[in-house]
């Protein structure tokens, strides 16, 4: 009976940028969180310079632009049946279109260009325009496979932010998370944050978890019940193969991978205790991070991998709990609540996330990595858990069954609250788990 305790409590726990001269053209956007007034911008189609007479590669970039730029939540696309001008039949740089047939629209900014498939290879070029001033904020060139398209359109969403916003984009990253689309079990995919590139990483009828990225987002480390019992696995996403990582320390439950991809940070349980230890991908231990009788659990690496956020109930309640992997006791910052849980380090080090419960629900908080009193970042509506980082650090994906059955969405970051901008998964699975990689460009 004991044993089924101990088990049910750990359960829980675990559950190519030119035009340089444009430059000085540049207008700012000042960011003010989720109050923010979305600016109107117009995106049409590409014009085909050669090979996209279908149009089917400006569909896809500009379907992808205007995605992206509409989950940002700080754009507002306007209805491509407002355009005055037809792009096939005007130019896409300054002098060869009318910015009036834009400012008719009370657009702010434009997004213009040009596409071209020669010999299987695409080049497209995209420009950002403010209306306003009639200037030219920026540019991209872009070469590559028809298969890329939708990429270079995520790296041109994050381009337009940085020109409007002083600060890169999150959309050339993947996204990791557990599903159970199309079937009972749980399996870890990997996809765009608009939700193309789909990849099922498993696919075994048992129970894989916790889902973490390398930085350069290539290996991914998860659990997996598939051998009988938990084990951590490694994969390289590229090479399509993985490798089973196991510890003579006990058995693991839990894990994530340092942003090196060096290096794991592994919750193992022996002797009626979960402790932390640093383990090298091979599963040799490195060092003890955690060394007592409670349940230590669901690591949270810094940026710098110098640090981890954590679970803890040795103080009698799951707590979070902050430390150095290179010394120094591990310091308490949750107090408030009983039951607060997954706690997610942002990316400039200043603030974690975690999961509080508030009776048969969760809440999303945020607490300052120096301490200090919480704030709740999400609107309470439904339960909602498994908060995680945007590299740039202006957003959270989390899981919330607001909908019905826990799904992923998409929250921007204020300072006193969040604003849910919008549900990022739609198939018939539950979606727990996500986790966010940095981006794929570097």
């Amino acid at each position: 009976m004991k044993n089924n305790a101990w088990r049910l409590l750990l359960a829980q726990l675990l559950t190519a940028l030119f035009l340089a001269g444009a430059a000085n053209a540049q207008i700012s956007m000042r960011i003010i969180g989720p109050g923010t007034t979305t600016s109107p911008i117009a995106i049409p189609g590409l014009k085909n310079l050669g090979g996209d007479s279908q149009q089917g590669l400006s569909a896809a970039f500009v379907d992808t632009l205007r995605r992206d730029l509409t989950l940002s939540g700080l754009f507002r696309v306007i209805n491509p049946h407002a355009y005055v001008e037809d792009s096939q039949a005007t130019g896409y740089d300054l002098g060869q279109f009318n910015f009036a047939d834009w400012s008719s629209i009370n657009a702010t900014f434009l997004v213009k260009g040009g596409v071209e498939q020669r010999d299987g290879k695409v080049t497209l070029t995209a420009m950002l325009f403010d209306v306003g001033q009639q200037r030219r904020m920026m540019g991209k060139r872009f070469s590559g496979e028809r298969r890329d398209v939708r990429e270079m359109a995520r790296r041109f969403a994050d381009a337009v932010m940085q020109a409007v916003t002083g600060q890169r984009g999150p959309f050339d990253t993947k996204l990791a998370y557990v599903s159970t689309r199309g079937s009972r079990f749980k399996e870890v995919y990997v996809s765009s944050l608009d939700g193309h590139s789909l990849f099922r990483v498993t696919n075994n009828p048992t129970i894989n978890l916790f889902p973490s990225f390398d930085r350069s987002a290539r290996h991914l480390l998860y659990l997996s019940y598939k051998s009988g019992h938990p084990e951590l696995y490694l994969a390289n996403l590229q090479a399509r193969r993985e490798v089973r990582i196991s510890s003579s320390l006990g058995e693991i439950v839990g894990g994530t991978l340092a942003p090196d991809g060096r290096t794991i940070a592994a919750a193992i349980t022996r002797g009626g205790a979960t402790n932390l230890y640093l383990l090298d991908t091979a599963g040799a231990r490195i060092r003890a991070l955690t060394n007592n009788r409670a349940i230590n659990v669901g690591p949270s690496f810094s940026n710098d991998g110098s640090e981890i956020a954590f679970t803890s109930d040795r103080s009698g309640t799951p707590q979070i709990y902050l430390m150095g992997l290179h010394g120094g006791a591990a310091r308490r910052l949750t107090y408030r609540g009983n039951y607060n849980t997954n706690a997610a380090l942002s990316p400039d080090g200043k603030w974690i996330a975690y999961q509080a419960r508030k009776g048969s629900h969760f809440n999303i908080e945020r607490i300052a990595a120096s301490g200090g009193e919480p704030v709740r970042l999400d609107d309470g509506m439904g339960s909602n858990t498994n908060p995680a980082w945007s590299p740039d650090g202006r957003y959270l994906v989390f899981s919330s069954t607001r909908g019905g059955r826990n799904q992923l969405y998409l929250m921007m970051v204020g300072a006193k609250s969040g604003k849910i901008i919008s549900r990022l998964t739609e198939d018939d699975g539950n979606e727990t788990n996500p986790v966010w990689s940095w981006w794929l460009g570097g």
